[in-house]
């Protein structure tokens, strides 16, 4: 990792930054499901309906929509450092107003600081990551902090539950809030000063399009909005599936769940690794294979180990995808672009997020669940099919 006038840091500096960004992108996907398992606590603090209720978890992924691509340009521009300590600061307070709030709009409102701070600490930590990654190793740290993502995808909700229901309805977001101050500091102590930015020679748009347009760019806005609709289908589509099939409660829905998120935190940095030193094909074209064979097993797997199994091949489909996507993505745009295009990915994460459960909802009410889970698994072969046969290039800069 360096700047403009600046030396290369040490390895054990390198560790330090990859570790606060790592855990500033945990946080981040915690906080997004933190909020699910008290939405009844907040229905009855608030009087909010269930259309309200649906806000409040909007609220908070909205904001990322809007701003990433401003912020990614926040990133080349300001530096990681001071995007990364305001995200932060943001957060906390955030989870602070969370905690006090008695009314829903000013719920609203504090998920929606909540959500402005994650998108700022989640684009500048994901660029720590790959500017700090060693010669030929940055998707295996990439995959390492997209492997921290599942892993706060887990412990939010889990937290967020236990935490309220042996503490108090404020607790979950206090904690986080002391989690986010603490990381603050520690960021504010390890991350190194950056040199001044020279302003960036091509304006955004002209650099998302030429970067986009490219055959790796193109191959990887693609897998990441048809990895993050269907996750978002997923999502929707399969507890309501498991609850009319097998009248699974809750708790076990979680469970399932939890374990296809174990096992796409474990491939993570596997996927990144393959791809660093066999090329981004392989994982990719898995990636989208194994996502494709895991809807048409649920659709077709009875019971619940049949579903565990079918989830768990989701899991390993997605960690694979995105283990190529995401690195794709960054050697797509030049090293001056970087944080821009990280604004690009979590703009297409939400995109695909939002439009995936819409589609799942229609498609199930439609045709039902197995008929959703069919069409999700010829969707994904015909682009694992198309891939490859007609792979991307090489980026412009060498992987790592």
């Amino acid at each position: 990792m360096s700047t403009a006038g600046e030396g290369e840091p040490s390895p054990g500096i390198r560790r330090a930054v990859v570790s606060i960004a790592v855990a500033a992108v945990a946080i981040d996907a915690a906080l997004l499901g933190l909020i699910a398992p008290l939405l009844p606590a907040i229905e009855e603090r608030t009087g909010a309906g269930e259309g309200a209720l649906g806000l409040a978890l909007a609220a908070y992924a909205v904001p990322i929509a809007l701003i990433s691509l401003p912020l990614g340009r926040a990133a080349d521009r300001i530096g990681r450092r001071l995007l990364l300590l305001g995200g932060l600061a943001l957060v906390a307070a955030g989870s602070v107003f969370v905690a006090v709030s008695e009314s829903f709009a000013v719920l609203v409102a504090a998920r929606v600081v909540q959500g402005i701070g994650s998108a700022s600490s989640w684009i500048a930590a994901l660029a720590l990551v790959s500017d700090s990654a060693p010669d030929g190793k940055r998707g295996q740290w990439l995959g390492v902090a997209l492997g921290a993502t599942s892993v706060g995808s887990i412990a939010g909700p889990a937290l967020g539950g236990v935490a309220a229901d042996v503490l108090s309805f404020e607790a979950p977001f206090l904690i986080f809030a002391g989690l986010a101050v603490a990381l603050l500091i520690a960021a504010w102590l390890v991350l190194p000063w950056e040199a001044p930015r020279s302003r960036p020679a091509v304006p955004a748009l002209s650099a998302i399009l030429r970067s986009v347009g490219s055959a790796t760019g193109a191959w990887s806005a693609a897998i990441s909005l048809a990895s993050a609709g269907v996750l978002g289908l997923i999502e929707v589509v399969a507890p309501l599936d498991l609850d009319a099939r097998l009248g699974l409660s809750s708790a076990a829905i979680g469970l399932l769940f939890a374990g296809s998120i174990a096992v796409d935190a474990a491939l993570s940095p596997v996927g990144g690794r393959w791809g660093d030193r066999r090329g981004r094909l392989g994982p990719a074209v898995t990636g989208l294979a194994l996502s494709a064979l895991s809807a048409l097993l649920l659709a077709i797997l009875p019971g619940v180990a049949g579903t565990a199994i079918a989830l768990a091949v989701y899991g390993a489909g997605f960690s694979l995808a995105f283990a190529a996507a995401v690195p794709w993505l960054d050697e797509a745009f030049e090293e001056t672009e970087r944080g821009l295009a990280y604004g690009v990915q979590a703009l297409l994460y939400a995109g695909g997020y939002a439009i995936g459960p819409i589609v799942g909802g229609v498609l199930l009410e439609l045709g039902g669940a197995d008929l959703t889970y069919v069409l999700t698994a010829a969707a994904l072969a015909a682009c694992t099919i198309a891939l490859a046969i007609a792979p991307p290039t090489r980026g412009r800069r060498r992987a790592g």
